[in-house]
């Protein structure tokens, strides 16, 4: 009896870190709902909130949405000192983390603001135990940054794919470190020159590609580019709300609008200057999981193509 006593009271001494660890977050927070005032009116409150919280507004776009959809969505990329020096401290992969970005979008009920939430995102890009506190506290401020920079509802409420781990499974799956697609090595290179090339390929495509933001990192030595297509973006959010859509919810998925831009990284390493980017299928699974199965199913062509077009445009001037 005493023995049992003693193994029950170790587990109640480790079940709130147990607990702490396994909790649930979604790829995407809803900070605020049925917000007042226009779209373009909260679009302006939400970047000048952010700046003065000391996050630097890199792109702020409209997003393109599904045919037929008569809703809009907007996307704000930003960036914060604080925040990208304490993630860079993970080394290059990390700066996929650096970029968080804002959504504003319309639904049948009102405006909505939501953001790519760094508490689910780090677990999978950094690891699960890494910067959690970091992450954490950056979910609760940004939220509460949104919620004040406008009338509205706050909710603070985890959507999109809910997840307890960092390691996205099944098909398509494996830990983020291992999911990057190589498009270039060059040895004599340097960043900042295979930078440009990549810019200029991407300016010269002729599929819709458009270069939406830049973000130089690690003094230079790491180039982030952030790229969209306009019909691969609603076709995405198409495919994100299709088993949610209903008469009162016509086009659910601009609420995952925080997924674009795709990331392309130009990056120094010993031996060479590299261009990557995530695997296409993992992508869309990271952002879009909680599609479920069906949709990943049908559209199976369509991730492997986004980064055969991205490939095509990043190395067209390096040829």
């Amino acid at each position: 009896m005493k023995k049992l006593l003693i193994i029950l009271i170790a587990l109640f001494a480790i079940l709130p870190l147990s607990v702490a660890y396994a909790e649930k977050y979604g790829v995407y927070v809803k900070a605020v709902e049925k917000v007042e005032g226009s779209f373009e009116d909260t679009i302006s409150s939400v970047e000048g909130a952010l700046k003065k919280n000391g996050w630097e507004v890199l792109a702020s776009n409209g997003n393109s949405v599904p045919e037929a959809c008569d809703l809009r969505a907007h996307t704000i990329v930003i960036k914060s000192d604080e925040y990208t020096e304490a993630v860079m401290g993970h080394g290059p992969l990390s700066s996929f983390a650096v970029p968080l970005r804002v959504g504003i979008y319309e639904d049948e009920t009102g405006l909505n603001i939501a953001f790519t939430n760094p508490a689910s995102l780090n677990r999978t890009i950094l690891g699960d135990k890494v910067e959690a506190e970091l992450s954490v506290n950056t979910m609760n401020s940004l939220s509460d940054i949104l919620a004040g920079a406008v009338k509205g509802t706050a909710v603070k409420e985890q959507i999109g794919q809910l997840r307890k781990k960092g390691k996205v499974g099944g098909m398509g799956g494996g830990d983020f470190k291992n999911m990057m697609v190589e498009f270039f090595s060059g040895e004599g290179k340097t960043v900042a020159g295979i930078t440009e090339k990549v810019k200029e390929g991407i300016e010269a495509n002729e599929k819709g590609w458009k270069l939406v933001y830049e973000m130089a990192l690690d003094s230079g030595n790491i180039m982030v580019l952030g790229v969209n297509e306009a019909e691969m973006e609603a076709r995405a959010y198409r495919i994100a709300g299709e088993k949610r859509e209903s008469k009162d919810n016509s086009c659910p998925g601009i609420d995952h609008g925080p997924a674009f831009p795709i990331e392309v990284m130009v990056y120094e390493t010993d031996e060479a200057v590299k261009i990557i980017t995530l695997d296409g299928m993992y992508r869309m699974k990271v952002y879009f999981e909680d599609a479920g199965m069906w949709a990943f199913m049908k559209n199976m062509a369509m991730p492997a193509g986004i980064i055969s077009e991205i490939e095509e445009m990043s190395i067209s001037k390096l040829k």
